[in-house]
């Protein structure tokens, strides 16, 4: 038990790694041997636990998808208020912050979709996801009264998601005059205008759907056979 911990925890170092070197050069120059570097380890660790760089990037991507939409589908299964259902949903759609690494990450692999089918076609799919758990808390709060759409649930979800990735880039970009604070704000009066909720409000910055705090684990040379 005690090894499969440290070795999830050197697989998640190195996720980590190959984020801060996606940031550093982009998808298209990243080596294996950048990653190496960043988590002080040699390139065979990395071997060890990924074969090469698309089974990193796609790493990454299953990151992505564990915070953007399995942590917060498991998050708002809890809520049953469907207008705290999206009041969640916008505050853990958003990067934590302009240096928000998985956020940064997700950018430039969305840049790197000239180059492979591939990694476009797994931003899609959790855009899809994320605009699934949105249909869900919509229906939810259409069926408890509190919303009157005023276009498809589809479409709605679908600019909700959208205006996330939008005000996320700004965020990451650091666009001073448009905070993370702000963002939240802007799409809570999007929600309530096409919900016809006056009581969607911008929730309290709890941390929730931020990265971990805990320092990175480093990553362990590879296991002796």
């Amino acid at each position: 038990m005690a090894r499969r911990k440290n070795q999830t925890a050197a697989r998640e170092a190195l996720i980590a790694a190959a984020m801060t070197a996606l940031d550093e050069g982009g998808p298209g120059d990243l080596q294996i041997r950048d990653v190496a570097r960043v988590a002080g380890v040699t390139p065979g660790t990395v071997h060890y636990y990924f074969d090469d760089r698309d089974t990193l990037l796609r790493a990454v991507h299953a990151a992505a998808s564990d915070r953007f939409y399995s942590a917060r589908l498991e998050r708002v299964t809890t809520i049953p208020d469907g207008r705290a259902k999206i009041e969640a949903l916008i505050e853990s759609g958003l990067p934590a912050a302009d240096g928000d690494p998985l956020v940064r990450s997700l950018y430039r692999l969305a840049g790197y979709r000239a180059a492979t089918d591939d990694h476009g076609d797994l931003l899609g799919a959790l855009y899809d996801k994320q605009v699934a758990v949105y249909v869900g808390a919509l229906e939810v709060g259409v069926a408890q009264g509190f919303f009157h759409l005023i276009a498809p649930v589809i479409t709605i979800a679908r600019h909700l998601v959208a205006l996330e990735d939008a005000y996320g880039l700004h965020i990451i970009g650091g666009n001073r005059t448009l905070t993370r604070v702000d963002a939240i704000e802007l799409i809570a009066a999007y929600a309530r205008m096409v919900t016809g909720c006056p009581d969607i409000h911008a929730a309290p910055e709890d941390g929730a759907g931020d990265p971990e705090d805990d320092p990175d684990p480093e990553p362990t040379e590879e296991p002796a056979p």
